[in-house]
């Protein structure tokens, strides 16, 4: 039996299905119980969950599994070199991909990064290749403190980042929370929202803004970069989806802002090699000002080293470090100036076919 379903961020699977669904309507995909048809075909849901019907052949085994009818199966090689890709208008996304999923997906039989080739936009970016993915360059769907916001960031949504509780009068902002929990804000700052499900296509949250004074703002979650490859994914360069660093207070005791989570990377394939780095981590949070005294912005991740926590540079707190492999520190007290920002939180690494990353710097571990 197939039925129909549609996008719905709070079902895990992020996916549920219609009205007209039978027994499994307004169900969550994947969260049906004993009774049901286990070859169920989610057609919406933008990838089938047992094998495709005739003719339709897909990539991946992943939640970002995707699928051409078989005449339009990729069948040349691709080169990305260093650009940057709006992933809402993007003329290399391809238009053939079966039931447009809502992801810029870039596909070839051999694809290959060269360069430092960065995406943003709304959609998530989907890299595949139906034979070797090799990323030499940078692949960069990362957020930065007064530049790019990642490809998928999630920017302002409640439902798929929980927002915490603001900070209270010279308080600092919390960091977001993703792959863990981001960091408190300091001098009763905000305190940071819970983890979301990570299994899903959506990107990092974003951190919170100080308070009172000229206050810091918040950092931006990381993008989302999935890639799937039928042979092998290698990465001689970097993968970076972290998140952007909060911004300090300015004047009258202000709270900074706390950093953004990391984002997503996925990985499916039968093998993944890594010569370089692979990281997801939590933006810096922001130190907190003085009377008079401008604070120092949040640091961010650079190479999978987590964001350091910022020095003092006013009598406000100083902002804590990014989660990566520990988690997010919690932004500094003190006393009537600006609290620090919280660090963000660490974002999700996962691992799809392969059991293990062979080599080089993964931060934060893959799931």
């Amino acid at each position: 039996m197939s039925y129909c379903s549609f996008t719905d961020s709070s079902c895990p699977s992020g996916y549920r299905f219609g009205d007209a669904s039978g027994p499994l309507a307004n169900t969550c995909v994947g969260a049906t119980s004993g009774g049901s048809d286990a070859s169920v075909v989610a057609i919406d849901a933008k990838s089938y969950l047992d094998a495709p019907p005739p003719g339709v052949v897909c990539f991946g085994q992943g939640f970002g599994k995707t699928c051409f009818d078989a005449a339009n199966v990729p069948s040349t090689p691709a080169t990305l070199t260093a650009q940057t890709i709006d992933t809402d208008t993007s003329p290399l996304c391809s238009t053939v991909v079966q039931n447009n999923p809502g992801w810029c997906v870039i596909a070839a039989t051999d694809l290959t990064v060269t360069g430092a080739v960065n995406a943003t936009g709304g959609k998530p970016l989907v890299l595949l290749a139906t034979g070797t993915l090799q990323i030499d360059g940078t692949l960069d769907v990362a957020s930065h403190r007064g530049g790019q916001t990642g490809a998928g960031a999630v920017t302002n949504n409640a439902a798929l980042c929980d927002p915490g509780t603001p900070p209270g009068n010279n308080g600092g902002g919390a960091g977001g929370s993703f792959g863990t929990i981001g960091g408190n804000g300091g001098n009763g700052g905000g305190t940071a929202g819970a983890i979301k499900p990570t299994n899903t296509m959506r990107g990092g949250c974003a951190g919170q803004d100080g308070k009172s004074g000229t206050a810091g703002t918040k950092g931006v979650g990381g993008g989302i970069a999935y890639l799937i490859a039928g042979t092998k994914i290698t990465v001689g360069g970097a993968i970076n989806a972290s998140g952007a660093a909060g911004t300090a207070g300015v004047t009258g005791s202000a709270g900074a802002g706390g950093g953004g989570s990391g984002g997503l990377i996925a990985l499916d394939s039968p093998m993944v090699t890594n010569g370089g780095a692979i990281f997801a981590n939590g933006g810096g949070g922001a130190e907190g000002s003085g009377n008079t005294t401008k604070g120092n912005d949040g640091n961010e991740s650079a190479l999978g080293v987590a964001a350091a926590a910022t020095a003092s540079a006013s009598n406000g707190g100083d902002g804590g470090a990014g989660g990566a492999s520990t988690a997010a520190g919690k932004g500094g007290d003190a006393a009537t100036f600006g609290g620090g920002g919280g660090g963000g939180g660490a974002g999700a690494i996962k691992l799809f076919q392969a059991t293990a990353i062979t080599g080089g710097v993964v931060s934060p571990p893959p799931s």
